[in-house]
């Protein structure tokens, strides 16, 4: 009785997480429109923000969590390593593969996304930078040029969200934007508070069920004895980078690929620089061969798409679903060696 209790409050979250993402996407393509801001800065800055509450939160937690009680502190900064790795690798393949899964069942003339492959390019080298960056600071030998790696990467973060932002204002376009949903239902006047309420809200109804969520998927993996590798370097990071899988998902559907497309790119790049900075300062920052080799399928993943980009000019069907095969190839491994 208690499991369908747990089973059942699991496709409760994932429903409500489902309709907060629908929320979110509405609120953050009008507050764009809104503040004339291009979808490129939309999708990879703000839709960031919103969506990356929950995977920089599960870090945060196992550490200081830990540290505070003094219970678990090792077993604490593993799950963290695995979660602030696990996410990149998960927004890099499985969620361009989920991008590729829909183009086949959408009626589409070309299967290929719709977008600026120049902006993609841009950022895949703040990532593939920035991620090299924090992968090699592990094997830095003093504490202080690990907090060097840290200034760095925080300052390029920044960097990137002032030079996205202004980029997106000098090609901005009015694009067509379905109506706020509040102002449809409540039959209001369209204004930018009611936006930014709406985008708040969605934010705050994503952190709490995505929260929940990532709280019934600790409980099946206890009663089910899953290894904390798994649970660390698979299961949590898939949990908490749903609402940008289901984003990006919901944007295609709508015709909206270089919304989709940022708010992947804009995701990775955001865990390569903020989640990784807190891994490197708080923890010892010694990655074991399984993260490495999680790093190491995101790097050669990235350079084969990035070179795909560059060959064809565009985002076909193909490259997109052969992240699949990095995806589900690391997965078989870590479940067959653990």
């Amino acid at each position: 009785m208690l499991f369908l209790i747990h089973l059942f409050a699991v496709i409760f979250y994932l429903l409500m997480i489902i309709y907060a993402c629908s929320l979110f996407t509405n609120a953050v393509e009008n507050l764009g429109c809104k503040l004339k801001i291009g979808n490129n800065a939309i999708g990879s800055i703000f839709a960031v923000f919103g969506t990356s509450f929950p995977e920089t939160i599960v870090p945060i937690i196992a550490i200081f969590g830990s540290l505070i009680l003094k219970k678990d502190v090792v077993l604490g900064q593993d799950i963290a390593l695995g979660a602030i790795i696990g996410s990149p690798f998960i927004l890099s393949t499985f969620a361009l593969f989920l991008m590729g899964a829909v183009l086949i069942f959408i009626k589409r003339p070309k299967k290929e996304l719709n977008l600026d492959y120049k902006n993609v390019l841009r950022q895949y080298k703040y990532f593939i930078f920035a991620y090299a960056v924090a992968i090699l600071s592990s094997f830095l030998p003093y504490y202080y040029l690990k907090i060097v790696a840290v200034l760095f990467l925080l300052t390029l973060y920044c960097i990137f969200v002032y030079r996205t932002i202004i980029k997106s204002k000098e090609c901005f376009c009015e694009n067509y934007t379905d109506e706020l949903f509040i102002i449809k239902i409540f039959k209001l006047k369209d204004k930018l508070i009611y936006t930014i309420f709406q985008f708040v809200f969605s934010i705050f109804a994503l952190a709490i069920f995505s929260h929940f969520f990532v709280n019934e998927i600790g409980y099946f993996s206890t009663i089910l004895n899953i290894n904390p590798v798994i649970l660390s370097l698979i299961v949590t990071p898939f949990a908490t980078e749903l609402p940008e899988c289901i984003n990006s998902i919901i944007w295609i559907k709508n015709n909206k690929d270089d919304l989709a497309m940022a708010n992947v790119l804009g995701g990775i790049v955001f865990q390569a620089m903020i989640p990784t900075s807190i891994g490197i300062a708080f923890t010892p920052w010694v990655l074991n061969f399984d993260i490495l080799l999680n790093a190491l399928l995101v790097v050669i993943f990235s350079f084969i798409f990035i070179m795909s980009i560059l060959i064809l000019k565009k985002i076909k069907l193909i490259p997109l679903l052969f992240a699949g095969l990095f995806y589900f190839g690391y997965l078989i491994y870590i479940f067959l060696a653990h």
